[in-house]
């Protein structure tokens, strides 16, 4: 199968990397961990000096995301998957993360994929975020997929297996409906954990990849702390992160992925390019025959 309803094949890879996926077949198998401290302070002032269009103050969440996002959008290979042994480039940037009803014990959390447009501006974002978690915080609203898998369960275990089990296939082949990938929320381009809002200290641990889906990019984010320092007679204070990434190695190398993370940290210290929209976005992958006319060339 060289067709997915979710993403376009790419051909343009270099042979050694094409055997990555056959060496390393599952993401567990594929993992890279990168921590790293976030010097947010620019973030915290660009936010108390503006304000959406509504006269909204922005979070740091989602100039966060935006800031991702715009991150993707221009550096498209970490909006990639393997599957079947293929790399797949998603026709969409999208992300998930988890949002909890209250904070409490008892509270129970909610899960939303979130799809945007490469060209989205930091309003257009955050006002899609904003708006999720409303939603999702309301009570009244029930979550449908909690009652659609309770109800699953009550069915026999070979059954179970079975409707799984065929839902795995149907994914790794690329034919499995929007509605059942948007269910599990694990076929976005990245997921994004946000546990300083919870209030976990000591650093941001990682996160590892699912089997189960196709995303590649898992950040999690710590307490936004501010920190002082010296320098000469001056004191100075920080407002920083610690952020984890988790990355699916085989998407993309090293260099391409720490330039990216440059890329995501300059627009973390000035985000004013999020508030408009990119001059130019890359192209799309070469297209099958338009990658052997390129060998040919060669």
């Amino acid at each position: 199968m060289s067709k997915r309803n979710d993403a376009v094949r790419v051909y343009d890879i270099a042979p050694y990397k094409q055997i990555f996926p056959y060496i390393m077949q599952k993401r567990s198998e594929s993992l890279v961990y990168q921590n790293m401290v976030l010097d947010l302070t620019n973030t915290i002032h660009f936010i108390k000096h503006h304000k959406s269009p509504d006269g909204r103050s922005y979070r740091v969440f989602e100039v966060f995301l935006a800031a991702i996002i715009r991150t993707i959008a221009l550096r498209p290979e970490l909006n990639r998957f393997v599957a079947n042994y293929r790399f797949w480039q998603r026709k969409d940037i999208s992300l998930n993360f988890v949002v909890k009803e209250a904070y409490s014990d008892d509270a129970p959390e909610h899960s939303m994929p979130l799809y945007f447009s490469p060209n989205m501006t930091l309003d257009e974002i955050a006002s899609i975020v904003n708006q999720a978690i409303i939603d999702q915080r309301q009570t009244e609203a029930t979550n449908f997929t909690d009652k659609a898998i309770q109800y699953f369960l009550h069915f026999p275990q070979p059954i179970i297996r079975l409707v799984l089990g065929t839902a795995r296939l149907l994914d790794r082949y690329g034919k499995a409906p929007k509605a059942l990938r948007d269910a599990d929320g694990l076929h976005t381009s990245l997921f994004v954990s946000n546990l300083g809002s919870i209030g976990l200290g000591g650093g941001s641990p990682h996160h590892h990849l699912y089997e189960w889906g196709t995303t590649s990019v898992f950040v999690t984010m710590g307490l936004l702390r501010r920190t002082r320092h010296t320098e000469g007679t001056r004191t100075m204070y920080k407002d920083t992160m610690e952020v984890g990434f988790t990355v699916d190695e085989r998407i993309t190398d090293g260099y391409y992925f720490t330039q990216s993370i440059k890329l995501f940290q300059s627009l973390l210290q000035d985000p004013r390019p999020l508030l408009y929209r990119p001059d130019e976005l890359p192209s799309l992958p070469l297209s099958k025959r338009a990658y052997k006319k390129k060998l040919k060339q060669s």
